[in-house]
C-alpha cells in the first residue's frame, strides 16, 4: 500500500453535528413563514440540491426561495441559521492538530456556496471543498477525483473518511483509500492505523 500523503474528511456527521430541523426553524423564523412550506420549497422542488450541485449559486437559490415563498431572505439569514444548527466536535478537530506535517488535509462536504463561509468560520485555517465548487456530490466517484485534482493529490495516496458507508464506497470506486469513522475514538484509531498521526 502506498504511503498516504493526503486526508479528505466529511464535515456533517464526523467533524460536526448538524440539526436540519433547527436550521429550518431558524430560517423559517427569519423569513416569517411556515417551516413545512420552507422545507417543501427546499427539498420537494430540489432547490437545495441544485445549490449543493453548483447549479444555483447563493443569489439564485435565495431568489428562487423568496419567489416561491413570498419572503425576502438574505444570505446572512441562511448563514446564521446554518451556524445555529451546527455544533463542531472539538475532540475530532483536536485530532487534526496531531497529523503528520507532510499530510495535505481538506474537508469534502456536500454543501452549497451559501454554507461555505460558515464552514470556513468553524474550521479556521482549514481547506474546505464543497460539492458546489466541484460541480458534483458525494458519492459520485467524480467528486473525489475533482477534490484530489483541486489539492493536487494522488487518489491512491489519499485517505477519505466519512460517517456514511455509501460515500466511502464512492471514494473506493474512485481509487482512494477510504473508511468510516463516527466519533473521535474511531477517527483517531483509523488515522493511527494509517500512520497519519505524529
Amino acid at each position: 500500500m502506498p504511503v498516504l500523503h493526503a486526508l479528505l474528511l466529511d464535515f456533517d456527521g464526523l467533524l460536526a453535528d448538524y440539526d436540519h430541523r433547527r436550521f429550518l426553524l431558524q430560517l423559517a423564523d427569519a423569513a416569517g413563514c411556515d417551516t413545512m412550506q420552507l422545507d417543501t420549497a427546499l427539498r420537494t422542488e430540489h432547490i437545495e440540491l441544485a445549490h449543493a450541485r453548483g447549479e444555483l449559486d447563493g443569489t439564485q437559490l435565495l431568489q428562487a426561495l423568496n419567489s416561491r415563498l413570498g419572503v425576502s431572505l438574505q444570505a446572512s439569514d441562511w448563514q446564521r441559521a446554518r451556524l445555529t444548527a451546527t455544533s463542531v466536535r472539538r475532540d475530532c478537530i483536536g485530532i487534526l492538530d496531531q497529523l503528520r506535517t507532510d499530510v495535505c488535509l481538506a474537508v469534502l462536504t456536500n454543501n452549497g456556496l451559501l454554507t461555505l463561509p460558515v464552514l470556513q468560520q468553524l474550521l479556521p485555517g482549514r481547506t474546505v471543498l464543497c460539492s458546489a465548487m466541484l460541480g458534483v456530490r458525494k458519492p459520485d466517484p467524480a467528486a473525489y477525483h475533482a477534490a484530489c485534482s483541486a489539492l493536487q493529490c494522488d487518489p491512491a495516496r489519499t485517505l477519505f473518511v466519512d460517517h456514511l458507508f455509501r460515500n466511502v464506497q464512492g471514494a473506493r470506486a474512485a481509487g482512494l483509500q477510504s473508511d468510516t469513522a463516527y466519533h473521535a475514538q474511531s477517527l483517531r484509531r483509523l488515522l493511527r492505523r494509517q500512520h497519519l498521526l505524529r
